[in-house]
């Protein structure tokens, strides 16, 4: 057990959720905002998701994965691979709260929770690999 919790991708895995959790702030605070002021939940949804993807993209790049080359293709990645669970949390909006009527702030929470899973496997291989040189 000692050797999972000093292990490399488990202590990224702890930073990638304390900068996720800084990331759900930066979303959830404009969402909220963007809602408060009557806008639709997907439209703020997308909007929100975007403000958060690229927070979260300079704190893991700067941070936990400390990977500073090829900058503008990792965030490219990053995006896309943003936007792809973005996709999710709106779908899940729409189904769950536009079509079923369930609470906007409990779908997005529980949708943008499974994201982050999703998100932290496909960036670590993907996004933040170490290039050799």
């Amino acid at each position: 057990m000692k050797k999972i919790i000093y292990s490399e991708s488990f202590i990224q895995l702890v930073k990638y959720v304390l900068i996720g959790g800084l990331g759900l702030v930066v979303d959830f605070g404009v969402y909220t905002i963007l809602t408060y002021f009557k806008m639709n939940v997907e439209i703020a949804n997308i909007i929100s998701s975007t403000c958060g993807i690229i927070n979260n993209f300079f704190w893991n790049s700067y941070t936990n994965f400390k990977v500073h080359d090829r900058l503008l293709l990792r965030f490219i990645s990053y995006f896309f691979v943003g936007q792809i669970t973005t996709v999710f949390t709106t779908v899940s909006l729409f189904i769950f709260v536009t079509q079923l009527g369930y609470p906007h702030l409990i779908v997005k929470a529980v949708a943008t929770f499974v994201a982050t899973l999703i998100q932290f496997i496909i960036n670590k291989i993907i996004t933040f690999r170490k290039v050799g040189k």
